[in-house]
């Protein structure tokens, strides 16, 4: 790390943006795209003193800390891939509890179920604090984060369903020795906490009150809101509504008061907005931002000095935001006006909003990290966790619209290779997973950059049912995986041709998850249009997963979810059937590749690979597979996935041929030190 030479500046007068010169795009090897970056979700202490980072060492993702005043730093973990003490494992979150210890999870090797540890920052009095599950189960046990209970420095909040899984209890962990005291009892119908600021329990949300009663499927897809005005008060229900028929009602969090409660709905709207609700009235009140494009609400952040919101972000086509609060909105402007042309925010802060963390990046950039230091007005380079990526050789990501076959009207994005015209090129099909609730967004996509580096045209594509974009745009994909679902995909990919963008007889169609589903549907569905395919991770067999879904004594509610969702076994049975991909292997026409982790809570290895490759064998259809014992649903490890998009470079190539990375590149300007 070093200060950005020659920009340690007034913020009034940053303008210290170098040029990238003109050069040729290069090609970058695979490891470049997809190895650890040098640093990754750096968080300030609470004082500001203080940083941590995850970061690589011997091929694993391990906790480092940094005291800011001599920029030492310490490696607090040593989880490594060679040697005795090899391990598979590697940090997938932190935070800080208070300004002298972190606590950090990891998973049994992709299982999902994380295991808690805590450590100071220095590496002293490293502990476990609560031990993951080893199987592999769709919801799997877990502790969680509920409230950092300031005014407690030895204690947090967590939440924790080792007595249910899908009703968690509330319990006060003391982050020192792991011991764990109730504090919240679940009456078996609450499936998320809300505590004030003051760390007391006091909003839930789930279901109706199901004590000594089965609940039917349209109570348990009824969205129930529970306050009580005092810890010691009974609770009431604030708000209901039906998670497919009544509209969206999501709290966030209390108001610095502790009264009133900020929330996402779209109450008499189609899209989420953001509000003040009144839990003792059950009524929305002030309307704070609301775009009548796209869902607002999940991107509130508020002070934590003295809980007043400071700004609302979120995206239709690109990153948006609303400022809540002056102080903020003129620092903002500022650091816009000193780094342009980029997308920059403020992702960590000290309690007492003294020092800050920026992040300023792109979609062709990875971005770079500045640290603010409010009372000294200055501002200065602090770390590029991808130093060794040049945004002058990655390709832009452009949104685009078009209209399904039915009218609709879909968004995505477009990346074409840098320096190359997006005409007649092989294009690539990426549809995202989910698929409810998730969409693609704009910004730096490593995968996306690695493709386009090789030649590729991408394109990712925000398919009916994907969040973001009201609540009819997700009404109208209930039940159709295999259907309109699809056809937005297949419109999608028919558009790039009619446009002169792709090469009809060079696309090939990749996705992970329900992107895997969608990748094997279009080859089954849509078998003429594609050349080749990589279901990653993905659903061959809707079936079986709802078969998957029934297999737990507890889980009610997302068997419920499923029925209304995807489909119920009995009475949909004809349909689920036919828009399995698994029923219909015969129409394959494309080369595939499958590639799937062993220990996959949310996809099983057992119920929808295996099925897969024992009715591929024996066939004409030209297959590959890759299967990673330690892995779940994705890749994680490092030398997985630089093996994983080695293979796939070389897939790609085969079948799609690609274009040239050696190309002329313009000028592109540039905030990031050099």
């Amino acid at each position: 790390m070093k200060r950005l030479s020659g920009c340690s500046v007034v913020l009034t007068a940053m303008l210290c943006a170098s040029q990238v010169q003109a050069e040729a795009v290069k090609q970058y090897s695979v490891a470049d795209f997809f190895r650890n970056s040098d640093f990754a979700a750096l968080q300030l202490s609470p004082d500001g003193e203080w940083l941590a980072a995850i970061g690589p060492y011997e091929g694993r993702r391990n906790l480092f800390s940094m005291r800011l005043s001599d920029r030492k730093s310490a490696r607090l973990t040593s989880l490594k891939s060679t040697g005795r003490s090899a391990s598979n494992r590697n940090i997938a979150f932190f935070f800080w509890a208070n300004n002298e210890r972190l606590i950090f999870g990891m998973d049994a090797e992709g299982n999902e179920s994380f295991s808690l540890y805590a450590v100071n920052r220095d590496g002293a009095q490293r502990r476990e604090l609560f031990k993951g599950g080893r199987g592999i189960v769709l919801v799997p046990t877990y502790t969680q984060l509920l409230n950092r209970l300031i005014d407690d420095p030895d204690h947090i909040l967590v939440t924790n369903n080792e007595r249910n899984k899908f009703y968690p209890d509330v319990f006060r962990m003391n982050i020192y020795n792991g011991k764990m005291t109730r504090v919240e009892t679940n009456p078996g119908y609450i499936q998320a906490w809300i505590t004030d600021w003051d760390g007391n329990v006091r909003f839930g949300v789930g279901h109706p009150d199901s004590r000594g009663r089965a609940l039917e499927d349209g109570e348990l897809l009824r969205q129930l809101s529970y306050y009580r005005p005092a810890p010691d008060a009974e609770w009431q229900v604030a708000h209901a509504t039906h998670y497919f028929d009544g509209p969206v009602f999501t709290p966030l969090a209390f108001t610095a008061d502790n009264q009133s409660l900020y929330v996402a709905s779209n109450e008499g709207r189609d899209t989420r907005a953001l509000y003040i609700f009144d839990p003792e009235t059950g009524q929305l009140g002030e309307l704070i931002v609301a775009d009548d494009r796209a869902d607002i609400g999940s991107g509130l952040e508020i002070s934590p000095k003295d809980r007043r919101p400071l700004w609302v972000s979120w995206q239709y086509e690109l990153p948006e935001k609303v400022m809540l609060d002056e102080e903020f909105a003129a620092l903002q402007a500022t650091i816009d006006a000193a780094f342009p042309n980029q997308r920059n925010s403020i992702t960590s802060m000290s309690r007492d909003e003294e020092r800050m963390l920026v992040y300023s990046g792109s979609d062709r950039d990875p971005g770079t990290y500045y640290l603010y230091d409010k009372a000294a007005g200055t501002i200065e380079f602090f770390a590029r966790p991808r130093g060794w990526i040049n945004p002058g050789d990655m390709s832009a990501m452009t949104p685009v619209r078009y209209e399904a076959r039915d009218g609709e009207k879909i968004n995505g994005y477009l990346t074409v290779p840098a320096g190359i015209e997006a005409k007649n090129l092989p294009l690539i099909i990426n549809p995202h997973g989910g698929p409810y609730e998730i969409r693609d967004y704009w910004g730096y996509n490593s995968e996306t950059q690695f493709l386009a580096n090789r030649g590729y045209a991408v394109m990712q594509i925000n398919f009916r049912g994907s969040g973001g974009y009201g609540q009819r745009f997700m009404d109208i994909a209930w039940q159709k995986w295999g259907l309109e679902m699809q056809d937005d995909i297949t419109d999608g990919a028919l558009w790039a041709i009619e446009q002169g963008i792709a090469d009809p007889d060079r696309i090939c169609i990749y996705g992970g998850s329900y992107g895997g589903y969608a990748t094997m549907a279009g080859i089954t569905k849509t078998p003429e249009l594609y050349r080749c395919a990589v279901n990653y991770v993905g659903v061959v067999d809707i079936m079986a997963l709802l078969d998957y879904h029934h297999r737990f004594r507890e889980g009610h509610y997302i068997q419920a979810w499923g029925k209304r969702a995807i489909g119920d076994r009995k009475a949909d049975r004809e349909r689920l059937l036919a828009t399995s991909p698994i029923n219909h292997l015969d129409k394959i026409k494309a080369p595939l590749y499958v590639v799937h982790g062993k220990r996959d809570p949310r996809v099983p290895y057992d119920t929808q690979y295996m099925p897969l490759m024992r009715k591929l064998r024996g066939t004409e259809i030209d297959y590959k597979s890759m299967v990673k014992n330690n892995e779940g649903h994705g890749f994680r490890g490092e030398s997985n996935r630089i093996e994983l998009y080695t293979e796939l470079e070389k897939f790609f190539a085969e079948h799609l041929g690609g274009g040239s990375a050696t190309v002329a590149s313009g000028p592109v300007a540039s905030a990031s030190a050099p």
